[in-house]
């Protein structure tokens, strides 16, 4: 049997690079936004928040991403912030947020880094991406995804590993 998060992510087959590419997916942002946290994320509270947040972005829904993200502190919503950001072709202010994602947790030890995903896409501006640009992006967007869905230590706060 296939999830919720399994449905929305084979849906979700290429990763956001600005506000046209890929086109916004209409009834997945619909879907997103009835659904239950425990079925998206098996969770309450911020981290499912931020796993919305996530999806409603790379589904192409902008304004309630970014809406959740601003309201939240912390480096989890503040990487989502700079990657919402990056994708409105807002470059100076994504790496602003991804600065004060402190280097996120989820990307330690790993070779992703959200300043040269951005110069990528900004090269990339009314072009086709490259396979290099579109696969960095995929990356990072699965990282993050992965690692807003472990499970949180319940005497820290912290997500096992």
């Amino acid at each position: 049997m296939t999830t919720f998060l399994e449905r929305v992510l084979e849906k979700l087959s290429a990763p956001r690079v600005s506000f046209s590419h890929p086109e916004t997916q209409p009834d997945l942002v619909e879907e997103l936004l009835r659904v239950s946290d425990l079925t998206l994320a098996n969770d309450r509270g911020p981290r499912v928040d931020c796993v919305r947040s996530l999806l409603l972005l790379q589904a192409g829904e902008f304004e309630r991403s970014h809406s959740i993200v601003q309201a939240m502190s912390g480096s989890d919503p503040a990487y989502i912030h700079g990657m919402i950001h990056r994708v409105e072709g807002d470059f100076w202010n994504a790496k602003y947020w991804f600065r004060r994602s402190n280097k996120h947790p989820a990307f330690l030890g790993t070779p992703i880094d959200p300043f040269s995903i951005t110069d990528m896409v900004e090269n990339t501006k009314g072009k086709t991406p490259l396979a290099t640009t579109t696969e960095s992006l995929t990356t990072e967007f699965r990282t993050l995804l992965a690692f807003l869905l472990r499970p949180a230590d319940s005497a820290g706060g912290e997500r096992k590993k």
